[in-house]
């Protein structure tokens, strides 16, 4: 009698469905007096929402979304990643500008953006949790995310956007997002014992990140030449990295130091 196979007390069971994660947070809320932090936790909510509607992904269903009591944090179907990276954050960066002009108090954001999968269990404990939202949670909290919000200035730099690698070679080293790849910086998102490559995007970079001197590195753990593609195409084969632009802003290289700003068009062929 040939011998059978018993099968394990721990089975495999399917993958949950991937979702699309987004969380934001209030830079200094804690220093607000006890009076003003609930209609801030409302303020971030309406802000959120407004910047959601107003970028045409009003639709969008949000899965279990939480308040924080000064940020918000929701799942979402995983094929708006592209537009919730552009034009969501440019036009939630226009709605905070709007909101911080007037006299309620200043509202500065950190967002994060990850992917993967999570239990969807509405109206039950547990919906939502797991290893990749805590990731989405990190990531907000990074020294990389807060030090890049801390050294713009307050009234130029409303919100900081740090985008998971997973997302960043997916959606927009794949061509899926309106921004390119130059638009994003490469940092070490790290947080406790956390530790994960992770890209910044500030849509209205300003102060420190605008005045930090040019120095040129090696990205760590950055994507390879076949990944990028197109988006290595016309660099020189050395450290120094070229961006040609008619006029604005143009950040490069992996440390929010290569930053470069052009009030008229250039002329010609320039390396930075």
């Amino acid at each position: 009698m040939s011998e059978q196979i018993q099968p394990s007390e721990i089975k495999s069971r399917p993958l949950p469905p991937y979702l699309g994660l987004l969380a934001v947070d209030v830079k200094d809320s804690t220093r607000l007096p006890s009076v003003q932090q609930a209609p801030l936790s409302r303020a971030v909510t309406d802000i959120v929402h407004r910047g959601l509607e107003l970028a045409g992904l009003g639709e969008m269903r949000r899965e279990f979304e939480s308040n924080t009591g000064d940020g918000l944090a929701f799942g979402f179907d995983p094929s708006w990643l592209p537009l919730v990276i552009s034009p969501f954050s440019d036009v939630l960066d226009t709605v905070l500008q709007r909101h911080d002009a007037g006299t309620r108090p200043r509202i500065r954001l950190r967002m994060s953006i990850h992917v993967g999968p999570v239990p969807l269990a509405p109206g039950l404990p547990g919906d939502g949790n797991a290893a990749p939202r805590s990731e989405t949670h990190r990531l907000l909290d990074s020294d990389a995310a807060r030090r890049a919000l801390a050294e713009a200035d307050e009234d130029g730099t409303h919100l900081v956007v740090i985008v998971s690698d997973a997302v960043h070679r997916t959606v927009v080293l794949g061509g899926y997002c309106a921004l390119a790849p130059s638009r994003f910086t490469e940092v070490q998102a790290e947080v406790k014992n956390f530790s994960q490559t992770a890209w910044i995007y500030v849509p209205s970079p300003s102060g420190g990140l605008l005045r930090r001197p040019i120095t040129h590195s090696t990205p760590t753990n950055g994507p390879t030449q076949e990944a990028e593609g197109d988006a290595t195409a016309g660099r020189r084969p050395t450290h120094t990295r070229i961006q040609h632009v008619d006029c604005g802003v143009a950040i490069m290289d992996s440390t929010l130091r290569d930053v470069h700003q052009h009030g008229v068009p250039r002329q010609g062929r320039e390396s930075s």
